[in-house]
């Protein structure tokens, strides 16, 4: 019983042995035709295309980089690029041409790729200009493969120095006239087969596979899941894995079979690879757990699968990383090659004969006919004939024996084997310290080269995010203030309201509307509120807007767009709605994304554009030391809510516009009046971005956490100077504030975009900066800033009764869920918005008081966005995917996905009376049914409420004020 499972157990291993054996055989000879040398005398065509000497890739990754080069990661059609294309491809032609035809040229091929990149670099260099988003130009845009082909024209030849240097050997042709002594198959075919106890071998190496190669088994499905839709992740990650796990399983067990994975490895984990499979793998996992930062930028996208730019960007780290690392190793493999040559040709060649002179050997390969030949990925291939005996023992159908070397692995034999030599045949003179010498090298020189591209790519990067100088993302250069008085707004009477409305009663009441932050999510549930309104007849009573972030977006936009959508109701132009919003789920995030690669992000630039598309023309702005100019990310949002939205500012609305920030940190650079206070003295030609750059010591950040407010309405008048200490409030209301980019300040959404600079640089004064992020980052309603100028107004109320005002709320913030344990994080994050809401229930309190006092009545309307829609519904990241999955709040096992066209149309349906078509409508309406199910926002209550208070006001049925 025991001797049957035994064999049993045995019969396994050796099958499974047999098995790897069959495929192992069958891949070395795929391997050996796709990856060799191409021979030549091939046809004139085809020598054109491909060098001979080389593996096939060696031309396509040069053409890749050379695509890359010229139409950028982004792969941009400008003619500019196209032409860049063509001439980047003709000389690559004209290259291959000359290898053909010239032995130099061939032995030189890496030199001329370097020499076209560095052509295709220099032409996009002299024809790029500061580039925006949106700039109309066939020109190129100078994007970040300048300073990698810069990286790899300098790291390539360093590279190639140093193999020159580390393999130099001091036996003369020692090497050469001992290869022939030396086995270089090994014969592993003594290992296929186990005789006993074969299931702790199994089991041991099914657990050690994770355990030792954890990269390696979680790689391959982190790749797939960046590149597959949503809906699948879960099976592609998990069924991948357990692919490479059991391959990983079987290597362990059987050496053949590992050095197959190993050579593949090669692409992905050694030098520059790794790093980007790393990331690749933190990434994924982001992904799987439902990191929302994450999901949203990969899951969909808006076009309809994935997010293509970030899966180019990926191809090309790779392409390059795989460009660099195939070149490091070939200048090895061919050093190596010249050194075991007999012949020492002049020209390093592709093949030499190798019959092995030696003792008997273990090897079941002939001793004659064998070759070392130059193989892909900077291996050697050694080949040769298996003796008839093992052929016909096998039943193998062809009778190459074929064998892959690193050079590192070929030199551990030589010396092994040389070692064990008796003294008589032993290599006489300093060929064994030689060897001994390059197998250093053969650890010493990966190293070096990986800390060149890391230096090279990493320090310029380091410098320019450290040390760079920051453009301002909105520069204020006059002192014309608009000055809006919100008391105008609020108690006026007869006067125009607007172009196309009416002109206002003292029984009109007044709408406030305060759009809370989140994303794409505030931006399209702000519109609809909006429309909700218009299509109501009350958009013209709207006097006030107070909005951050998403809702700063749509606020933004509105006034943008005011002479189109604040009309009466029997002028409503539905296409201007409809047109609101669209622009509202626009892919904002995508455009950043694409334009990320540019160079004025990456690494800098010493020149910049400070207008884009419709804005006011001014002159580019220039650094004048040698630092550069790194714009950061929140610049192509500022550039798209332009280019997307429109280009007024802020004398433009007729109401009152309110987009708030968060300050981050300020400098001044005017010489303060009191000498005892520290001042940065520097070179007064320098401008302000210089200045905050060279002064770093002086930088202040006593004003985080406090409020800026970009608006058209006059400051509030400053608390008393009586020492007590006050919340940090700046009003800026200058005439040319670009309405678009301060939208973009107040949704400059924290980690992903780092601080925007503000610059004010008025005549007669020397400047100042302010570092801003998304106004959500001290309070996320936008509420306080709108009830400070409410109050404010007040110093110049009217004593008789005022006309009613209604603060309407548009809040979609994520509702707070359940609690866990967050080592008090939680609490961190929190405590903003709960202080926040602290202080407007305070201010509310005195707004109420005084329009008691006033004989008046001040209504607040919270009109919150249901649950389904805010908690993991629909995101905060300027990018509504193609699909959205819902869940009941009620029932989280309940589930239904959506496409952007039916989430679009459900929003909407929230205020207006459109035509609901849906694509799905089962779906669309159990979403909608939780929605109207849910007692906690309980939003159509609160609507119809609200519309139903702006009906009594309009129709004079006044109410009291009740007692406070």
């Amino acid at each position: 019983m025991n001797e049957h499972r035994i064999h049993r157990e045995t019969s396994i291993y050796n099958w499974l042995g047999e098995q790897v054996r069959r495929f192992v055989r069958w891949w070395r000879e795929f391997d050996a035709w796709l990856n060799q040398p191409l021979p030549p005398n091939r046809r004139l065509a085809w020598r054109w295309l491909a060098p001979d000497g080389y593996a096939w890739f060696v031309p396509a990754l040069a053409a890749i980089l050379t695509l890359a080069m010229a139409l950028g990661p982004t792969v941009d059609m400008r003619w500019g690029n196209l032409g860049l294309l063509a001439i980047g491809f003709a000389l690559l032609f004209l290259l291959h041409a000359a290898a053909s035809r010239q032995a130099l040229f061939n032995q030189y091929l890496l030199a001329g790729q370097l020499v076209i990149l560095a052509v295709l670099t220099a032409l996009l260099i002299i024809n790029s200009r500061p580039e925006t988003y949106g700039m109309m130009t066939a020109r190129p845009r100078l994007h970040v493969g300048a300073a990698i082909v810069f990286a790899l024209v300098l790291a390539l030849p360093a590279a190639w120095l140093l193999s020159r240097s580390l393999f130099r050997s001091n036996a003369g042709g020692g090497l050469a006239d001992s290869l022939a002594k030396v086995e270089l198959f090994l014969p592993k075919n003594r290992y296929d087969f186990m005789g006993r106890g074969p299931i702790a071998a199994l089991a041991s190496a099914l657990f050690i596979a994770p355990i030792r190669y954890p990269v390696e088994l979680l790689l391959p499905g982190s790749l797939l899941t960046l590149f597959v839709p949503d809906h699948y992740l879960g099976y592609a990650f998990y069924v991948t894995a357990a692919v490479a796990w059991i391959a990983l399983f079987l290597g362990i067990l059987f050496d053949r079979l590992m050095e197959i994975l190993q050579t593949i490895g090669r692409l992905f984990f050694i030098g520059p690879q790794r790093v980007i499979s790393v990331l690749v793998i933190v990434v994924a996992v982001l992904r799987l757990a439902d990191v929302h930062y994450i999901t949203y930028l990969f899951n969909a996208g808006s076009g309809g699968y994935g997010n293509t730019t970030l899966m180019r960007y990926i191809v090309f780290a790779y392409a390059v990383a795989w460009y660099y690392g195939f070149w490091c190793d070939h200048f090895v493999a061919r050093r190596l090659m010249r050194l075991i040559d007999k012949q020492h040709q002049v020209i390093t060649p592709v093949e030499i004969a190798y019959d092995y002179e030696g003792s008997e050997t273990l090897s079941t390969v002939q001793k004659q006919g064998r070759t070392i030949a130059l193989h892909g990925a900077g291996r050697l291939k050694i080949e040769g004939r298996y003796e008839d005996r093992y052929q016909r023992q096998t039943k193998a159908a062809s009778n190459r024996a074929i064998q892959f070397m690193t050079p590192a692995e070929l030199l551990a034999q030589f010396r092994a084997q040389l070692e064990r030599l008796p003294v008589d045949q032993a290599p006489a003179g300093d060929l064994l310290a030689s060897l001994r010498n390059f197998q250093r090298s053969t650890l010493v020189y990966p190293a070096l080269v990986g800390a060149l591209a890391y230096g090279l790519i990493g320090g310029p990067a380091a410098f320019s995010f450290l040390w760079a100088i920051q453009p301002p993302e909105l520069a204020i250069r006059s002192e014309r203030h608009v000055g809006k008085q919100p008391a105008a707004f609020l108690f006026a009477s007869g006067e125009r309201n607007g172009e196309s409305c009416a002109t206002l009663q003292p029984t009109t009441p007044r709408i406030a509307v305060v759009a809370s932050g989140g994303g794409t999510r505030a931006a399209i549930y702000t519109a609809s509120l909006l429309r909700g309104l218009a299509e109501h007849d009350q958009i013209c009573n709207v006097m006030l807007v107070s909005g951050v972030s998403g809702g700063s977006a749509a606020l933004g936009y509105f006034a943008l767009h005011e002479k189109e959508l604040r009309r009466p109701r029997d002028s409503l132009d539905v296409k201007a709605w409809d047109d609101f919003s669209q622009a509202m789920a626009m892919p904002f995030i995508e455009q950043v994304i694409d334009g990320a690669s540019d160079m004025r992000f990456a690494f800098g630039r010493w020149h910049w554009a400070s207008s884009a598309c419709h804005e006011a023309k001014t002159g580019d702005q220039s650094t004048n030391g040698w630092t550069p100019a790194r714009s950061r990310l929140g610049a192509i949002l500022s550039e798209s809510f332009v280019c997307e939205m429109g280009a007024a500012t802020m004398e433009a609305p007729s109401f009152g516009l309110m987009l708030n920030t968060a300050i981050v940190g300020s400098f001044s650079a005017d010489r303060p009046s009191s000498g005892n206070s520290p001042f940065c003295d520097v070179d007064p030609s320098l401008s302000l971005p210089e200045k905050a750059t060279q002064c770093r010591q002086f930088l202040d950040a006593a004003q985080a956490g406090g409020r800026l407010v970009l608006t058209n309405l006059a400051a509030p008048a400053p608390p008393p100077e009586d020492g007590s200490l006050h919340m940090q409030l700046v009003t800026l209301d200058n005439a040319d504030i670009s309405i678009g980019r301060a939208a973009a300040l107040s949704a400059n959404f924290p980690p992903v975009f780092p601080d925007a600079a503000i610059d004010i640089e008025t005549p007669g004064q020397m400047g100042k900066r302010y570092w801003v992020t998304d106004g959500g980052a001290v309070e996320n309603r936008g509420a306080m800033t709108l009830y400070y100028s409410i109050r404010d107004a007040f110093r110049s109320a009217p004593s008789q009764a005022l006309p009613p005002l209604h603060v309407v709320i548009a809040d979609v913030s994520a509702s707070a869920g359940r609690y866990s344990e967050s080592f008090g994080f939680g609490s961190v994050l929190g405590a903003g918005g709960q202080l926040g809401l602290g202080l407007e229930t305070e201010l509310r309190a005195a707004i109420e008081k005084l329009y008691c006092d006033h004989h008046s009545e001040v209504s607040i309307h919270e009109i919150t966005m249901p649950r389904v829609y805010r908690d993991g519904g629909i995101g905060t990241h300027w990018l509504l995917p193609n699909s959205l999955s819902f869940t009941n709040p009620e029932n989280t096992s309940q589930t239904e996905i959506l496409s952007a066209r039916d989430v679009e149309t459900l929003v909407l349906a929230l205020h207006s009376d459109i035509a609901e078509n849906y694509e799905d409508g089962d779906a669309a309406r159990s979403v909608k049914a939780w929605a109207d199910q849910d007692n906690v926002a309980k939003h159509d209550e609160n609507w119809k409420k609200l519309l139903a208070a702006l009906a009594a006001k309009q129709s004079g049925e006044g109410l009291s004020c009740a007692p406070r």
